[in-house]
């Protein structure tokens, strides 16, 4: 669970700055729920859009997310957090990281070093096996003023199990660390680990945002010009939303289920509400 826990960061990580404003904003209702229906299918699904992590004091998981659960037959994940292959692979990424320094110009790593020591009080040569992705969790984990943290997936999975019910997924961990490798390379990660304290400000906005329920606010303030790269927007959320519609009606075919995914995902006009309004489905908000 460590393991997947530095890897939930990660992720998050990724998700945050992988938009562009070049398309036109699709601005959605205040909902973190959104209900699927189609006149082909038995029951509904749903889609609940997540921030994957915050303080404990400020994760919630509301009754109508809890009762929707309860209502479908599985719970569908970006991976399957019960399946120990998949932990297995999200391990062994982390044990064959590049080092940082192989990574980095002298000068960026000279640059990493102090922000680094500032922020976690140790140098930046502690952390040289982990590679960039694993350094970015943990950077992450400390834009938080806190020190017990909350992974919706984790809590998610954790009542789907107490309810008997079965977690499905829409992609390997493999295919997502391939595809972060992609999407950030060096360069652009070390830009982005340069700009700690002003995505640290956004995060907690956001945060509060996200328990609003603002959506749109919530992905807006983490997807500023300064955050934005196209080749991320390509790879982690254009590509992915596609191949994620093109799987999501053969699974809603087959049961009603609750999709958890980042609220990245839902927002835009490639995003995956959008993009099944487009196939026919009816998309609605749930508010209670």
């Amino acid at each position: 669970m460590k393991h997947f826990k530095l890897f939930a960061a990660v992720v998050v990580f990724a998700l945050i700055f992988s938009f562009s404003n070049a398309q036109e904003k699709t601005e959605l209702e205040n909902s973190v729920l959104w209900k699927v229906e189609h006149k082909e299918l038995e029951k509904p699904s749903y889609i609940l859009g997540t921030l994957h992590l915050m303080c404990e004091e400020d994760f919630k998981i509301p009754e109508k997310v809890n009762q929707a659960l309860q209502n479908v037959d599985a719970l569908v994940l970006e991976i399957n957090l019960s399946d120990p292959t998949e932990m297995q692979a999200i391990q062994e990424a982390m044990t064959n990281a590049t080092k940082i320094s192989e990574e980095l110009s002298q000068e960026q790593y000279n640059e990493l070093d102090k922000l680094v020591k500032k922020i976690t009080e140790m140098p930046l040569s502690a952390y040289d096996a982990y590679g960039l992705s694993i350094l970015n969790s943990i950077l992450i984990s400390k834009m938080l003023p806190c020190s017990q943290l909350k992974y919706h997936e984790i809590e998610l999975a954790s009542l789907a199990t107490k309810s008997q019910k079965p977690i499905y997924s829409l992609e390997k961990a493999s295919q997502q660390m391939e595809m972060m490798e992609k999407a950030f390379p060096a360069e652009f990660a070390f830009k982005q680990m340069m700009q700690f304290e002003s995505y640290k400000k956004d995060f907690t906005r956001a945060i509060a945002a996200y328990n609003n329920e603002d959506i749109s606010e919530a992905v807006g303030l983490l997807t500023k010009d300064d955050y934005m790269d196209e080749n991320s927007t390509l790879v982690m959320q254009i590509n992915r939303n596609k191949n994620w519609v093109e799987k999501m009606p053969v699974m809603m075919s087959e049961r009603s289920n609750l999709f958890a995914v980042g609220a990245a995902h839902l927002t835009e006009d490639y995003g995956i509400i959008n993009l099944l309004k487009e196939r026919g489905y009816t998309v609605t908000p749930v508010y209670n």
